[in-house]
């Protein structure tokens, strides 16, 4: 029997929101828990608060065979949370005690959690991204450097924290027209996050598509989703029911959007679980605006619908993360985890990359 290390950052309801906007709920920890049990593994849950209490914590359990890692950071560094340097910090803590963490390594995460890099290092490799230009302290050369935005992006622009994830500093006023609202929208994320960087780029007004991936490159690309409303993609956006759509390998965009995955996905040294967000500007032309390396695993989160309708039931669908990370890292999966996993292989076959694609009609 496999032990595993569940790692995650929940507070209550009431809470999350602000720095602990991307913390899970306790119902989502609850089943992701249930689901590693169903595997056949013997799991170990741990709420990370602090780099002491983790390192209490280890003292007290048996050596763990790897880290099911969703934690973003520590609960008492709220600043961990969004700035863009819990997830690669826990992960650093867990190669000092020589325990696999599942997901991406400590290189990935910084990429993935810093925009700036995460659109450097995709540039360098010749892939799509807007153009940007990154606001740093001090406050006192703000005007020179927006200046200096404007003359080269021109407006609209969109702007953003550089660090993070699930949408923390996003809102409607994040589409800026005009010099005063840029300052004050810069201002306004400096004021709420500290005095951390900020991403500028050219506002994308086209459809916005999202792309999940499981294991390692190429992997596993599921259906990707497209999403009909226009809007600015916020949390409060997020939670509602938004008409989308499903993208399947009957789709000749299926195999352009997998394919511009299986890319990031190997630019950028991920693993296990990765979602990359895209949108289209004015000319249709599709951007990366973002690359996720802890996807949200809630049951209605992207990556879990995308899964849902490959076919997957949720603990199918959280076992098969773990299933990936075992097999990374050179570990054998369990009798009962196999068993769990041998139907959810054929399933996904169609969406393996590793497959010549299907012949797409043209009519």
């Amino acid at each position: 029997m496999l032990r595993i290390l569940f790692l995650f950052n929940a507070v209550p309801a009431r809470e999350r929101r602000g720095p602990y906007s991307d913390c899970l709920s306790w119902d989502t920890i609850h089943m992701i828990y249930r689901a590693l049990l169903e595997g056949g593994n013997e799991v170990f849950p741990v709420n990370v608060h602090s780099r002491w209490q983790l390192e209490k914590t280890l003292g007290r359990l048996p050596n763990p065979h790897l880290a099911f890692t969703l934690a973003e950071g520590y609960l008492d560094e709220p600043t961990s949370l969004y700035d863009g340097s819990g997830a690669a910090a826990v992960r650093h803590f867990l190669q000092g005690h020589d325990i696999p963490a599942s997901h991406s390594s400590v290189a990935a995460m910084e990429i993935c959690r810093h925009k700036h890099l995460t659109y450097r290092v995709l540039q360098q490799a010749g892939l799509p991204v807007p153009p940007h230009r990154l606001v740093v302290p001090p406050r006192e050369s703000l005007p020179q450097q927006l200046d200096g935005i404007i003359e080269e992006i021109g407006f609209p622009m969109f702007v953003k924290p550089d660090g993070g994830g699930n949408s923390i500093g996003i809102g409607p006023d994040s589409v800026v027209f005009s010099l005063a609202q840029l300052e004050h929208r810069v201002r306004m994320l400096q004021n709420t996050l500290g005095e951390l960087p900020v991403l500028v780029e050219k506002y994308l007004p086209g459809q916005e598509y999202t792309v999940g991936l499981i294991g390692c490159a190429p992997g596993y690309v599921l259906p990707a989703l497209g999403f009909l409303s226009r809007e600015v993609r916020t949390t409060a956006v997020k939670g509602l029911s938004n008409e989308t759509e499903f993208i399947f390998p009957e789709d000749s965009l299926y195999y352009f959007l997998a394919a511009l995955a299986g890319k990031i996905l190997a630019v950028i040294g991920g693993k296990d679980a990765l979602r990359v967000d895209l949108r289209a500007g004015s000319e249709g032309e599709l951007y990366i605006i973002d690359v996720n390396g802890t996807p949200s695993l809630s049951p209605r989160a992207s990556l879990t619908t995308m899964a849902t309708a490959a076919g997957l039931n949720y603990n199918q669908f959280v076992n098969l993360i773990l299933y990936q990370s075992l097999l990374e890292y050179g570990l054998a999966p369990g009798g009962k985890l196999q068993d769990l996993i041998a139907p959810v292989l054929m399933l996904l076959d169609p969406y393996n990359q590793d497959r010549p694609p299907a012949r797409v009609s043209s009519a």
